[in-house]
């Protein structure tokens, strides 16, 4: 094996759902992107935030699971799984608060926005192994 390892190995743990890991971080990239509030409904570009959270929830479950169960298959350890689980926190409050059909504008004027985008930057890092 090379020097130089894909980012899916770690040590000798190998990530079982490389692809959906990829989403997952996705994910975290478009939730943790500043976007310009007034250009968010009018120019829906992909990835949007829907397909953000389809790609962090609805496809993981992590609302009803813990993330810890994915360790292995879509994450590779408890650091992962505890920045995994801040961000989906946040982005579930919102969801409550404004509802899963909101325009992304409310979800971006809500008061945790802030929360879910620096939280989702965190766990990107952890994620690409920058925060270790």
């Amino acid at each position: 094996m090379s020097a130089h390892r894909p980012w899916w190995h770690h040590g000798h743990m190998e990530i079982t759902w490389p692809e959906r890991r990829q989403d997952v971080l996705n994910a975290l990239d478009v939730l943790a992107a500043e976007v310009h509030r007034a250009e968010s409904d009018r120019n829906q570009t992909t990835p949007t935030l829907t397909d953000a959270v389809h790609w962090l929830i609805d496809d993981t479950f992590w609302d009803v699971r813990d993330p810890a169960e994915d360790i292995g298959a879509l994450l590779l350890d408890e650091h992962e799984a505890n920045a995994i689980r801040s961000v989906v926190a946040s982005v579930e409050v919102i969801a409550r608060r404004q509802g899963t059909t909101a325009s992304d504008a409310l979800w971006f004027d809500d008061p945790e926005w802030p929360l879910v985008t620096s939280r989702a930057a965190r766990a990107a890092s952890e994620l690409r192994g920058f925060a270790r």
